[in-house]
């Protein structure tokens, strides 16, 4: 104790010698930036951290050490340490520097707190760092927070008593629901009370939130996790396989919090508008002739498409093997599967049908017993024990080289990429060039997704679409869309995936999908024809619309007619819903906020919103509660409409489907048949949306029309004071005065339509101030204006206009 008290006091005499002076005061303010301050305690040295002269959060309190505990470490010996007391302060630009002693006589900890133009900075490490192999940190928190974040989880949205594993590892179907582990990780979450972290590391780890048990185990427990106390009520803890630790604290509401946390990471990058359109592909494709097939029965039942892509395997593999023995990496149209690749894809493009490919960051070092050779580099793979080549993409040289075989790929027309695995591999204890595997492991999906970006960027410009499963913040910057990874094919794997779509923004990922039907077969026909048919309902309210898998949604049109008929009115409602997905992709490459939103974000003081897992906003004005229950399965078999119970925030709410009022603030029960589900428009608000039911012009919509430059279409809530823009072109404005609407365009094109849903009989209607009479849709798609009671899918009042000069006005008289 002697030689400790020794060299800390002739620590400190140094430290004031160079400019520091040590902390008298124990609580004393030391910066404030806005409305962000914090204080320091001396002994022991502690961080609390206010806003509007109010705690907002603080390191959590107390002196034990290990996990669960602020500013502790872990050395490679097996010993647990910690910071203790405060030595000395220096003012640095933004903030304030400490020096702060620990129990190990040889070691001391420096923590760094700067004003960012986000929030607050807070930075720790050790000198020396030499033997630190995890560092453990805690904030202030209680049990009755709620949280949002973590990555895109398929087993929780509201965190609160929850563990979060910070590892991008993926889970398959059969494991979906019971590994508390995902593929797009994210060590940032926001808390209902107004605050959110972001711990900036790409190390592996564990966050565990106030009262956190462990109800579902994390199934990748090799190499050991990162530990974390369970049960603990007053606060977060951190623990990250690293010698240091950062992290940034942001204060406000949900929205604002993730706006500062993607102005950290980077805002998603916004994709062409045919990211948007329908994806189709199967599991294995045996001869090109099936990829035609594809087309061209899609398009006689009337189906939407934009894209099919080629799914493993489809790579040259060796002699003398069977067809569909693939050499993963090999990045060769199979020719045995695909003897003329170029004329297939030239008869795609013909059709209007883009080509995309599945590709991965491995080789195989086999198929079908046979060696598969490949041109890399030596030193081009990550040094590990797995039996696949993983391609070190730390490593330049490697990179370069598989990049370069992409691009002879995309060269042929492929602009499309299904990037897949990433995420498959554990790669925590292998070697890179660029470092070690803890540190590596969560960057690699980034790694490996702007090896392809490139590729396709550099080959077609910004006329590429792509998915890819695995993420870790800083991939918003490069993915252009997500999809959900391998789900069974139940209503179990559909509400797993409906989890993991609402969860995905905090991964940084707006703009995602699933594979409509689900992955894993469970039964021979799977999946089922109501199954099927719910899930295309949670595709059309998703930005991303793919089908396809190893069941019989690979071919979707050998289903019943009617399954067929709702599976086409599925993908037609997500084409409709375009131009206001869009705007909502724009706004969250501006913000950063999602487009398919948890409840609690959009109403982070309602406790009935923390509930809702099985439902989600859609932008700020349109709420969906796809059908997911078990019961549906039996429902749907026999004609029975399914109930839905739904929360509905206050307010009003329009049901799209019933074209009626609802009166908000409560749960309600939804009777749901195999036609509809549970869709609402937020009262007083309108969106963007292009209605093909009733048809009022003479050109038809095209069947792949995500948009046109010639018309735009608006869905307006009976008492709206909106202003709404179009992607094609327009803005809407309305307001309401007693029981006069009005609406009026401006900038719009020339064919122009509003649908006024709920709307009572006897309304009068002015069409740029004469009035107009009701018409059918027959007569009214003879006339150049006019209106008509449209009674298709969205029951309503239609509107059609002839803007002039890009201005029309329409009041209803209710």
């Amino acid at each position: 104790m002697r030689l400790h008290r020794t060299l800390v006091a002739g620590l400190v005499a140094l430290l004031v010698a160079g400019g520091l002076t040590a902390t008298t005061s124990a609580a004393a303010p030391d910066a404030a930036h806005g409305d962000f301050a914090w204080t320091a305690t001396k002994a022991p040295f502690q961080l609390n951290f206010t806003q509007h002269h109010k705690p907002l959060i603080g390191q959590a309190p107390g002196s034990a050490t290990g996990p669960g505990n602020r500013l502790s470490y872990l050395l490679a010996d097996g010993t647990t340490h910690r910071a203790t007391d405060l030595l000395a302060t220096q003012r640095i630009p933004g903030g304030s520097r400490y020096q702060v002693a620990t129990d190990e006589a040889t070691r001391t900890a420096q923590v760094d707190v700067t004003r960012t133009p986000r929030g607050l900075r807070v930075a720790w490490t050790l000198t020396p760092d030499t033997g630190v192999t995890q560092v453990y940190e805690a904030l202030t928190g209680n049990t009755s927070e709620h949280f949002l974040g973590g990555g895109a989880s398929s087993l929780f949205v509201d965190l609160k008593g929850k563990v979060v594993f910070n590892k991008a590892m993926f889970t398959g179907a059969s494991t979906l629901g019971k590994c508390n582990q995902s593929g797009a990780a994210s060590p940032f979450f926001l808390s209902s009370q107004g605050y959110g972290v972001y711990l900036d590391t790409t190390a592996t780890g564990r966050i565990a939130f106030p009262g956190a048990a462990e109800p579902f185990l994390t199934c990748d427990t090799n190499p050991p996790l990162c530990p974390v106390t369970l049960g603990v009520p007053d606060r977060t803890q951190f623990c990250f396989k690293d010698n240091k630790l950062a992290y940034e604290i942001y204060a406000g509401n949900p929205e604002h919090v993730s706006a500062q946390y993607f102005a950290k990471v980077g805002l998603p990058v916004l994709p062409p508008a045919r990211q948007f359109a329908s994806i189709k592909w199967r599991d294995k494709i045996l001869s090109q002739n099936e990829v035609i097939e594809d087309m061209v029965e899609l398009q006689k039942a009337g189906i939407p498409l934009d894209t099919i892509w080629i799914d493993n395997p489809w790579e040259q593999g060796p002699e003398g093997t069977p067809v569909g023995t693939a050499c993963i990496g090999a990045l060769k149209f199979d020719s045995r599967q695909f003897p003329d690749p170029q004329g297939m894809i030239d008869t795609l493009h013909a059709h209007g049908v883009h080509l995309g490919v599945w590709v991965a960051p491995f080789l195989a070092k086999t198929a079908g017993g046979q060696p598969c050779p490949h041109d890399y580099p030596e030193g081009s793979f990550v040094v590990s024990d797995k039996n696949t080549w993983d391609i070190d993409l730390t490593n330049p040289v490697a990179r370069a080289h598989y990049q370069a075989k992409l691009e002879s790929v995309f060269r042929m027309g492929v602009d499309f990429v299904k990037g897949d695995r990433g995420d498959e591999n554990d790669l925590e204890l292998s070697t890179f060039q660029g470092g070690p595997g803890t540190l590596v492991h969560n960057r690699y999906p980034q790694l490996y997704a702007e090896t392809v970006a490139n590729a396709l960027r550099n080959v077609h410009g910004d006329d590429y679409t792509m998915l890819f499963r695995s993420g870790y913040p800083g991939m918003s910057t490069v993915l252009r869309g997500f999809w959900q990874a391998d789900a069974d094919m139940s209503f179990d794997g559909l509400r797993l995936t409906t989890r993991r779509a609402i969860n995905s923004w905090g991964a940084g990922h707006p703009v995602q999908g699933s594979d409509t039907g689900g992955y894993r077969k469970v039964a021979s026909d799977s999946p089922s024809p109501t199954l099927f048919t719910r899930w295309a309902q949670l595709s059309a309210v998703s930005p991303v619309f793919e089908v396809g898998g190893p069941g019989r949604n690979a071919t979707p049109w050998v289903y019943d007619p009617a399954t067929v008929d709702r599976f086409r009115k599925s993908t037609i409602l997500h084409y409709e819903l375009f131009p206001y997905l869009y705007e909502e992709a724009k706004r969250a490459s501006r913000t950063g906020t999602p487009i398919n939103r948890p409840m609690g974000f959009q109403y982070p003081g309602d406790e009935e919103a923390w509930k809702a897992d099985q439902q989600f906003m859609i932008g700020s004005d349109l709420l969906a509660a796809p059908v997911t229950a078990d019961r549906a399965e039996a429902d749907g078999a026999a004609g029975l409409p399914t109930p839905v119970d739904v929360y509905l925030p206050p307010g009003q709410w329009i049901d799209l489907y019933a074209g009626k009022v609802v009166e908000g603030g409560r749960h309600v029960v939804r009777e749901s048949t195999l036609d509809d589900f549970p869709l609402y428009l937020r009262a007083g608000s309108a969106v963007a949306f292009n209605f093909r039911s009733p048809e009022l012009f003479e050109k038809a919509w095209g069947l792949n029309d995500l948009d046109r430059k010639d018309r735009a279409g608006w869905l307006v809530s009976p008492d709206a004071s909106a202003c709404v823009d179009s992607p094609s072109g327009g803005k809407l404005t309305t307001w309401r005065f007693g029981r006069t609407l009005t609406m009026t365009v401006t900038g719009a094109p020339a064919e122009t339509e509003l649908l006024i849903p709920s709307v009572p009989a006897g309304a009068r209607v002015l069409i740029d101030g004469r009035p107009a009479d009701q018409s059918t849709v027959e007569q009214l798609r003879a006339k150049p204006t006019g209106w008509t009671m449209a009674t298709g899918e969205f029951p309503g009042l239609a509107v059609k206009l002839r803007p002039r000069h890009g201005f029309s006005t329409v009041t209803v008289y209710q």
